[in-house]
């Protein structure tokens, strides 16, 4: 009876061994040098948010596409979900972007439905070029495609909200000036 008790139990440890080695994505810890990018991009993107009526994410390079490490709600008080800790697929806008020239460059990508979209840019650290992070936008597909006039506004909005947060980590002052 002990020899099967005892075999029971180290199975038991076994199983729990195998999942604690392949825990979730979302319970992984983004890497702690993210923790200066986020304080320096709280305030612009919550400016962001308020400015374009979208939600905002800050991703970061992760080995299976990117990984949201902030996250702003849209301020329309929608039933919306968060998603930090998220990793999105190398299909994602922000992934696209880290992948082309850290150059101002917005990537602009449709969801399934083809109602709303994702256009992201790179927020790049000028210190550590090898150590970019991406901002992205979620909205209607309409006002943030890139083939369209109306998409000037967001992906200008984007754009100086990427450069302020880049400065912001240079200078290491988060607040705005």
């Amino acid at each position: 009876m002990m020899d099967r008790a005892c075999a029971v139990l180290r199975r038991a440890a076994s199983v729990l061994r195998t999942k604690a080695v392949r825990r979730d994505d979302r319970t992984s810890k983004a890497p702690q040098d993210c923790n200066c990018l986020r304080a320096a991009a709280m305030i612009w993107a919550d400016e962001l948010a308020m400015r374009s009526g979208m939600s905002v994410r800050i991703s970061v390079p992760h080995p299976r596409g990117v990984q949201v490490i902030h996250h702003v709600f849209r301020p329309d008080n929608s039933p919306q979900r968060l998603t930090i800790g998220e990793v999105l697929p190398p299909g994602s806008a922000p992934a696209q972007a880290l992948g082309v020239p850290h150059d101002g460059r917005c990537v602009f990508v449709p969801e399934p439905d083809l109602r709303s979209a994702e256009l992201a840019t790179v927020i790049a650290c000028p210190e550590s070029p090898d150590r970019a992070a991406a901002l992205s936008v979620t909205g209607p597909a309409d006002l943030l495609d890139l083939a369209l006039v109306a998409s000037d506004r967001y992906r200008h909005l984007l754009i100086d909200t990427a450069s302020s947060i880049s400065v912001s980590l240079t200078t290491d002052t988060p607040t705005r000036t």
